[in-house]
């Protein structure tokens, strides 16, 4: 099932430029007649999108952290429901029929919680650890997104941008290991970002700045013993880290139009600097339109979106690639955004691909879904 669904998303999204797109309003104006009390002067901005076959859900914060909101939407745009979670609201994940919150508690406590399909509040899973030594909430803002392993729903795991991770059992709520910038190796270590293995769940990438070079790094979450491998992406200012195909991981970086594959495999087993440099297991790349890419790789699809121009705040582009069963490269430019001004790079993730859908934050207010239509999907097959 999982190669026809990379069959029918890859084709699908081949047609790119035919296919329909909705500008989505998520966050509702507050000067009309369903204003909520308290909210009048207190603008909201997006902060994290996620979607799959019949939903789009994302997480809102109000300006200085006096609320979090939860909303869901339909495929259409229709507003299901919302729901009100604390002060800041950093990530949202769709796992199973419930979504997953990473947010901050009216005391700016770290917390997961877990929300029903019907947007009621099913329970706070745990507190996380204290991610840095800073004051409340700065020391709160280091957690800064979570990352779930395909093969594994059942774990999840919050990072935080000082080097700091937590791996939390949802089922149970209980924090199975808790790490901190230590076992980076590398005390100048910033803008730090992980994601999960796809099919290894107790193994992760994490990916760092340190100095004018970025990291890329292997780690065992069931210990807090150090990195696995390491490898130095000759570049300077990494923004993303993904997950992509088997012994896969993809990276964009601030001045590069490329998204960068690397075999895992190729990692160096030494934890010397210098033999890291020297490893250059590189397998491919994928070039956009404009610098510093923000992508997502799902059911054998590569979306992504790039700014126009360097220098330049106008000329966004979507882009989709893939390599099984046919070689894909589509791309077309979001006639959406007039500015752009890579809001999304201070987001967990700026864009996801699931469900048939590719959803990406237009602005601070506004999400953009694609969707595959069904009958181009179906003429390809025959």
């Amino acid at each position: 099932s999982s190669c026809r669904a990379s069959f029918s998303s890859a084709n699908g999204f081949a047609h790119l430029r035919r296919l329909p797109r909705r500008v989505i309003d998520v966050v509702e104006r507050k000067d009309g007649p369903g204003r909520r009390a308290g909210q009048r002067d207190v603008p909201a901005q997006v902060t994290s999108v996620d979607a799959d076959a019949i939903r789009l859900v994302a997480s809102l914060n109000a300006k200085g952290g006096a609320y979090g909101e939860v909303v869901c939407l339909s495929r259409t745009g229709v507003r299901r429901w919302s729901l009100q979670l604390g002060r800041l609201l950093k990530d949202v994940r769709i796992v199973g029929e419930h979504v997953l919150a990473l947010h901050a508690d009216t005391d700016w406590e770290p917390k997961l919680a877990v929300v029903g399909a019907n947007g009621a509040l099913r329970g706070q899973l745990c507190s996380l650890p204290a991610a840095s030594a800073g004051a409340v909430p700065a020391g709160w803002g280091s957690y800064h997104g979570l990352a779930v392993p395909p093969s594994q729903p059942d774990t999840a795991l919050a990072y935080s941008v000082s080097g700091c991770w937590c791996a939390v059992d949802l089922p149970t709520g209980a924090t199975l290991l808790h790490a901190d910038a230590g076992h980076l190796g590398s005390p100048d270590a910033e803008h730090y970002s992980l994601c999960a293995d796809p099919l290894h769940p107790h193994l992760a990438t994490a990916a760092w700045r340190a100095g004018a070079r970025s990291w890329l790094g292997r780690v065992d979450v069931r210990c807090g013993a150090g990195l696995q491998a390491l490898l130095c992406t000759r570049h300077s200012g990494l923004l993303r880290v993904g997950a992509g195909r088997e012994h896969r991981v993809l990276t964009s970086h601030a001045r590069c139009k490329e998204i960068e594959v690397w075999d895992v495999r190729g990692f160096s087993s030494s934890h010397d600097s210098e033999h890291a440099r020297s490893s250059q297991p590189r397998v491919e790349a994928w070039r956009c339109a404009g610098n510093g890419p923000d992508f997502d790789f799902n059911d054998g699809v590569l979306a992504a979106v790039s700014a126009g121009a360097p220098g330049t705040s106008f000329g966004a582009k979507l882009h989709v690639f893939a390599d099984a069963p046919r070689r894909i490269t589509a791309d077309v430019p979001l006639s959406e955004i007039v500015i752009d001004d890579s809001y999304r790079h201070t987001c967990p993730r700026g864009i996801r691909v699931g469900g048939g859908t590719i959803s990406l934050i237009a602005d601070r207010r506004r999400a953009i879904q694609c969707l595959v239509a069904e009958t181009s999907v179906e003429s390809v097959r025959l």
